[in-house]
């Protein structure tokens, strides 16, 4: 995986707010813990301090609070499109694996980003 400099997204990103639960990655390397920075339906922005091992593929579980609902997705498949090192870390973009998503993880992560953009304070 390389880092990756050309924008490509097409729909805006919104900032994760404390609603969002940091993000679990389950991979063949390991288990990572990274904080959730931007979302769209299509990927996720994520944080970490370290460095993490070489990761092209993995699952992505975190959860989102939508007034008193709580919606948890788990085991959603990703792909790192690109990573960045920022201050004092690295920045990852994950994109969801949609076509292998299931209509049920597709439709949380449409009202997810639908909440966040009615909720979003303007800049």
């Amino acid at each position: 995986m390389s880092t990756q400099t050309t924008e490509n997204r097409q729909l805006p990103r919104l900032l994760c707010t404390e609603g969002f639960s940091d993000c679990l990655i389950h991979s063949e390397a390991g288990q990572f813990s990274l904080v959730s920075i931007n979302y769209t339906r299509e990927g996720i922005a994520l944080f970490n301090r370290e460095d993490l091992p070489e990761i092209d593929r993995f699952q992505l579980t975190f959860s989102y609070q939508m007034g008193k609902e709580t919606v948890q997705i788990s085991d959603l498949p990703c792909s790192l499109v690109h990573l960045k090192p920022d201050t004092g870390g690295c920045v990852y973009g994950a994109a969801f694996d949609l076509p292998a998503c299931s209509d049920a993880q597709i439709d949380d992560l449409v009202r997810i980003e639908e909440h966040m953009a009615k909720n979003a304070k303007p800049a």
